[in-house]
C-alpha cells in the first residue's frame, strides 16, 4: 500500500503504469495453461495486457458509480456484478444474487374480452379488404 500525500493527476498516471494487473509472466502461464506449447508474440501480450487493463478500470468505474448511486461510499459484489450482468452478459459462478426487480415479466394470457375486441377488430378488416376489391396495395 503507498503512503503519503495523495496523488496529482501526473502521478496517477505514473503509479498506474508502475502498477500492472497481469504480467507477462502471469500471461505466459496462463496461455500455457491452455496449450503448453503455444507462445504470444510481444505485441500480442501487449494488446492482451491493454484489452485486460481497460477492462479492468472499465468494470471498476461503473461498479464504483452504481455504488455511490447507492448512496455507499463502499464498493461490493454486486456492484459489480450488476455491471458484468448488464453491460457484459456474463454471470460469474458464486456471485449470483437475487434477480433484480423487473428483470422478469410474467407473461399473462390474454383475456377473454382482448380476444373479442381482436376477433372484432381482424372482422373488420376482413370485411374492409373485401369492399375493396380484397388488395390494399397501392
Amino acid at each position: 500500500m503507498r503512503s503519503g500525500p495523495p496523488l496529482s493527476g501526473a502521478h496517477l498516471t505514473q503509479e498506474r503504469t508502475r502498477t500492472k494487473i497481469i504480467n507477462r509472466q502471469n500471461l505466459q502461464e496462463l496461455v500455457a495453461k491452455v496449450d503448453v506449447r503455444e507462445r504470444l508474440e510481444p505485441d500480442v501480450e501487449d494488446a492482451l495486457m491493454d484489452v485486460a487493463e481497460d477492462f479492468i478500470d472499465s468494470v471498476t468505474s461503473f461498479a464504483c458509480n452504481l455504488a455511490k448511486h447507492r448512496g455507499s461510499g463502499v464498493l461490493e459484489a454486486r456492484d459489480v456484478r450488476v455491471h458484468l450482468e448488464q453491460n457484459w452478459k456474463m454471470s460469474i459462478p458464486g456471485f449470483a444474487g437475487p434477480p433484480d426487480l423487473g428483470a422478469t415479466k410474467t407473461i399473462r394470457k390474454p383475456s377473454d374480452k382482448h380476444k373479442q375486441r381482436l376477433a372484432a377488430i381482424k372482422k373488420a378488416m376482413s370485411a374492409s379488404s373485401k369492399n375493396t376489391g380484397g388488395s390494399s396495395k397501392k
